[in-house]
């Protein structure tokens, strides 16, 4: 039984343990890199341990199964996302500023690597029961998020006449399936342009939701 208050050994300054977190982030980037620019349908343990410039035994020290690393990698994506939002939005004052730097913080880091775009966007879809859950609950997550914002700003006693959650999920929806059209091409609007619209949607359906003043 090894002792636990016994030093690591080290190979060359780097323990065991060292050495299996840099093969494992070595993996988590190749697998970026592969499912985000190949596919996830075309890849498989060989080339992802190529481009990690390991042997393929290595993978298994790390990922159970291709679908491992890949909903490892898109959490991670998708981790970011809601970090750089929640970061936006701190100081944002206003419905409008928060829907600005929401959007602005996830689309700019999705379509600055279209990697990451392809992968929260295509490649996790239809993949593994797992995955589907980890798309709903990600949807899920941002729309909450994006409620919990909004009515932080809200005037006292407000009244709503739609659930904003519904209303919210609608919108994380289509911001997701903007994104797909953007991957193939079919959207020529600059990242800025598409911010500016979907900001004005945003606020136009957070108004939409309040129960209008009665005279």
């Amino acid at each position: 039984m090894a002792d636990p208050d016994r030093p690591a050994r080290r190979y060359r300054g780097v323990t065991a343990e060292e050495r299996t977190a840099e093969r494992r982030e070595r993996l988590m980037e190749a697998g970026l890199e592969v499912f985000g620019t190949h596919g996830y349908a075309t890849s498989s343990v060989r080339s992802v341990s190529a481009e990690a410039g390991l042997n393929a035994r290595y993978f298994y020290e790390s990922f159970a199964s291709r679908e491992d690393l890949l909903y490892e990698v898109y959490l991670r994506i998708v981790t970011d996302i809601a970090t750089e939002a929640i970061k936006g939005v701190a100081e944002a004052a206003t419905i409008e500023d928060q829907a600005r730097a929401g959007l602005r913080a996830g689309w700019m880091l999705l379509t600055s690597d279209q990697r990451k775009a392809r992968i929260v966007a295509l490649e996790v879809v239809g993949v593994s029961d797992r995955l589907e859950k980890a798309r709903r609950d990600t949807r899920h997550a941002l729309a909450d998020l994006t409620v919990r914002n909004a009515m932080s700003i809200a005037s006292e006693g407000v009244k709503l006449r739609l659930d904003p959650v519904l209303v919210a999920r609608a919108l994380i929806g289509g911001v997701v399936e903007l994104l797909s059209d953007w991957i193939h091409g079919d959207v020529t609007a600059t990242p800025d342009e598409v911010v500016e619209h979907l900001t004005c949607i945003f606020e136009a359906a957070a108004y939409a939701a309040i129960e209008p003043a009665s005279d």
